[in-house]
């Protein structure tokens, strides 16, 4: 036999096909048609198709992809949905709804919006809608659209001003929200605006200048008179022949204050001086009134051991309410491993009951044993043939006596003797020692519970076939006393070792208990199809390759049926690898932010 490999260094299959996954019949036939048809089986079924039981030949081959064909349902080239797939909207610590992306979109991928009706095309890692040009403008007279979508423009033709809107409303309280309530109105942001009188993209030309008062203290003989200083590029073209005439004419900058680095004070400074103490790393300006000067520091010191505290104290107060949330969670799932042994246990119970019911039915072989009926009729046949024979004996009342014979010699002097008359009738008996008499029948009888099978037991070197007339009644009944069934069945254990070890099946002494009794490495198995090992139990206690919880419903002609089914080991794979992720998440988060989005991530598949 060639030794094949299941795996490349990818952990890809490669050339050991396993078929037979939901067709088991069809599990050890890979290298026939047999295998062929398995796997067409298992896609059928995969897809939601009823599996058949197909021939083993290119006829069965054919009618099972023809039934493959009709379950192929091409999955949409965009998943559509009411958000983007591989993501979630989490509430953050002010209650502000935050897209977090499980799995974050490839560049091409589409997603088909249900809300707006809107397909969306993922570009570095951000989702944007494909038909852009969709006549969601508006353009109105100081009338706000009231129901915008988020992207959408309108122009106010009495301002020439365009406003976006980019998902904000304000409610009627006047704060800001992300989510529409009635009752909200959508936030416009302003894009462009004209200056009153024409309209167009915004420049310096056209953005107007705020707080340009002349009349103000500050701003009185700086600026120069409106309107001559209206719009952004006036402003600018002032700056800019400011700085022009100040390069021309120069400016004196012996009043000009020093900033002064070192370790002691500059000499003679004056007002407005800076110095920079490079030990003490404090920033200092030298200040003059009318009877003091002195150095007066820039910055003061605070503590913020008061805040650090505070801080300190609601990271200590998170992390003991997480360690309560992780604890809870491990409690559930002992909850549902204890619930999982409960359920292994109730099967146990029911396979030594099943277990009970099938050894207490022993086969036994009565192809050497006559049936009352046929001994019967052999008996009514031989006291048949005896009375037969006896009707066949002549009567000797119409012979003459002897005295007769005498008197009447002479007359019958041709006539045979009383001997020879015996004699011919002796003779013409017929010979019935080989006949089988009443006697020899009761002694037969009498002999079947000797020689055969003792009512006080033997040695059964054939075996029993039950045929049963009568299903409300036990093939072999253990339940006149409560003991008979104690040990009822003993099994000799075929051993590698070339130990002796027995197993035993019966009741005991404790109550409600049916015990299978072993002493040594016994294997007490399901096998399905003489390989498929389905469920074990040994000292060790049991195991399964796969198990199932749910409602078991009425078998139909594939088998059983199984409602509201969890499949246990691949429900404690997940809950192993959320742990994993929540170890992983843990250790890797550098903030709360970084943990609460590292413990959605881990929990999304659970």
């Amino acid at each position: 036999m060639t030794t094949t490999p299941a795996n490349n260094i990818e952990g890809a299959q490669v050339w050991n096909p396993s078929v037979g996954i939901y067709f088991k019949p069809a599990s050890g036939q890979r290298e026939s048609y047999g295998g062929v048809i398995g796997a067409l089986q298992d896609n059928i079924a995969f897809q939601g198709g009823e599996s058949k039981a197909y021939p083993h030949n290119f006829a069965g081959i054919i009618s099972a992809i023809q039934d493959l064909t009709f379950t192929q349902e091409p999955a949409p080239p965009s998943p559509p949905g009411v958000k983007p797939p591989d993501g979630n909207v989490i509430i953050d610590d002010e209650g502000n709804p935050e897209w977090i992306w499980i799995t974050e979109p490839k560049d091409g991928d589409l997603w088909f919006d249900t809300r707006q009706g809107r397909m969306f095309i993922a570009i570095d890692g951000e989702y944007y809608q494909t038909n852009g040009a969709d006549g969601l403008a508006q353009v109105t007279d100081a009338q706000e659209p009231q129901t915008p979508v988020i992207g959408q423009f309108w122009w106010d033709i009495s301002t020439n001003s365009l406003y976006i809107f980019d998902g904000f409303w304000l409610d009627p309280d006047g704060e800001v929200k992300g989510t529409h309530e009635p009752g909200y109105t959508p936030i416009w942001r302003l894009v462009t605006s004209g200056n009153g009188t024409t309209g167009g993209t915004q420049t310096t030309g056209t953005l107007p200048l705020l707080n340009a008062d002349t009349t103000s203290v500050q701003n009185a003989s700086i600026l120069p008179e409106l309107p001559s200083m209206y719009v952004q590029s006036d402003f600018n073209n002032w700056v800019f022949d400011a700085l022009g005439a100040l390069d021309t004419n120069g400016v004196d900058n012996s009043a000009a204050s020093v900033v002064v680095v070192g370790t002691t004070p500059p000499e003679n400074p004056k007002s407005g001086d800076l110095w920079y103490d490079s030990v003490g790393l404090d920033l200092s300006v030298w200040y003059e009134d009318e009877d003091s000067s002195q150095w007066v520091p820039t910055a003061t010191s605070y503590s913020y051991d008061d805040e650090i505290t505070a801080l300190s104290t609601r990271i200590a107060i998170e992390e003991l309410s997480r360690n309560q949330a992780i604890t809870a969670l491990q409690d559930e799932l002992n909850v549902v491993k204890q619930s999982d042994v409960s359920g292994l246990q109730f099967i146990e119970q029911k396979v030594q009951a099943l277990e009970g019911i099938v050894n207490t039915q022993p086969s036994v072989d009565l192809t050497g044993y006559t049936t009352a009926t046929d001994l019967n009729d052999a008996v009514s046949n031989i006291t048949s043939t005896i009375n037969i024979v006896r009707d066949s004996i002549p009567s000797s009342a119409a012979y003459a006596t002897p005295s007769q014979l005498t008197n009447l010699a002479d007359q019958i002097s041709q006539i045979p003797t009383a001997d020879q008359v015996q004699s011919a009738i002796t003779s013409a008996l017929p010979n019935v020692t080989a006949f089988v008499t009443q006697d020899d029948i009761n002694s037969s009888i009498d002999n079947i519970t000797t020689e055969y099978l003792p009512r006080t037991g033997g040695t059964l070197t054939g075996s029993f076939v039950v045929e049963k007339t009568d299903t409300a009644k036990p093939a072999f009944d253990f339940s006149t006393n409560k003991w008979n069934g104690r040990s009822s069945h003993k099994y000799l254990t075929h051993s590698m070792d070339g130990s002796t070890a027995y197993a035993e099946f019966g009741t005991n002494e404790r109550p409600w208990e049916y015990e299978w009794s072993f002493n040594s490495n016994e294997d007490f198995c399901w096998v399905y199809s003489d390989t498929n090992k389905v469920f074990s139990i040994t000292k060790d206690g049991p195991a399964c390759s796969q198990l199932y919880i749910g409602d078991i419903m009425e078998d139909n002609t594939n088998g059983r049926q199984i409602a509201n089914k969890i499949d246990v080991k691949d429900r404690l794979i997940k809950y192993q690898t959320a742990f994993a992720g929540l170890r992983s998440g843990v250790t890797n988060a550098t903030n709360f932010d970084e943990l609460k989005a590292n413990i959605l991530s881990a929990l999304a598949s659970v």
